[in-house]
């Protein structure tokens, strides 16, 4: 196995399928509850704002069409995994879901990008207060988007 010690996860993650099962699985992990975490606050929600929302309005043709988009992806993810608001290597963002903890960093994902908001669709993100209702955990994911750093992220991964 390649020597890993100081690589930057998204290097990792651009080479994930030369590295052991545990790496992928723990390293994605790792990175994706991360990302989850950041994304989140009390006293979020709504929607965003300047170049992130026209961005979102560009790509899907409206914010509410984005969020059934993404609430889709969330939803239809069968098993565990995450869904996932990334932007590619083009700069245009996309809407995808990845089973287990595979994201769009890593070269086995269908689409590729650098994500900006994740939602984890594993039942026991969700399974205390939902029990098997992921629907409803879904929609209320929304309130507690930290739509600020979202797009803090954005403007990160457009450089």
């Amino acid at each position: 196995e390649a020597k890993i010690d100081n690589l930057p996860l998204e290097d990792i993650f651009s080479r994930v399928s030369i590295y052991s099962s545990a790496i992928r699985n723990n390293g994605g992990g790792y990175y994706n509850h991360m990302l989850f975490w950041k994304v989140m606050g009390p006293n979020a929600g709504g929607q965003p704002e300047g170049e992130l929302l026209k961005a979102i309005e560009e790509t899907f043709g409206s914010f509410d069409k984005f969020k059934a988009d993404f609430e889709s992806a969330a939803k239809t993810q069968f098993g565990s995994g995450w869904a996932w608001l990334a932007v590619d290597a083009n700069g245009k963002l996309f809407v995808s879901q990845t089973p287990n903890q595979d994201n769009p960093l890593m070269d086995v994902a269908a689409k590729r990008g650098k994500p900006i908001l994740g939602l984890d669709v594993w039942e026991h993100a969700y399974y205390l207060k939902y029990q098997n209702r992921r629907p409803e955990y879904v929609g209320n994911y929304w309130n507690v988007v930290n739509w600020n750093k979202v797009a803090e992220l954005y403007r990160k991964a457009m450089k």
